[in-house]
């Protein structure tokens, strides 16, 4: 698993350097006032960020000879398929129900299939995560989101 984790540690790092070029050749603006390149330029940074963090941990472990375990163990397809499924949903569904509802059904979702919560819990995070949301890009970046049932 160690050179894998190298070998794709470095492939996402190059694409996050393609994206924080692209994002910079776009014109990042400024935290007031953001412009079109800025999301895929930070998106980029944590990317490579996080890239390099896999392979500083990939180059300090050491390879044990003989243990390789199979990649595709442990994996639940009916999630995958499930979650993927969802999504498609979601998106046919943001633009008619509008962010909030939709996201907070999705979340719900989520929380309840993948790693299943108490009710309680998923509705709190989902109510939660879709309200924090909404205020970083609505309130606070004032980005248009689809308002669906709730009007304008």
């Amino acid at each position: 698993m160690r050179s894998r984790d190298i070998i794709s540690s470095l492939f996402w790092a190059a694409m996050g350097i393609g994206i924080c070029c692209g994002g910079y050749e776009l014109g990042l603006g400024n935290l007031h006032n953001p412009g079109g390149g800025f999301i895929f330029f930070w998106v980029g940074v944590i990317m490579i960020g996080l890239s390099f963090g896999i392979l500083a941990r990939a180059v300090r472990q050491k390879a044990i000879a003989g243990e390789m375990k199979a990649v595709w163990t442990g994996i639940s397809f009916k999630k995958i398929v499930s979650v993927l499924a969802v999504l498609f949903i979601y998106a046919y569904l943001l633009t008619p129900l509008g962010f909030i509802p939709a996201t907070i059904l999705l979340l719900i979702f989520l929380f309840k299939a993948v790693e299943p919560q108490r009710w309680s819990w998923a509705i709190l995070g989902a109510v939660a995560s879709t309200l924090a949301a909404y205020s970083v890009f609505q309130l606070w970046l004032q980005c248009q989101l689809p308002p669906g049932l709730l009007g304008s």
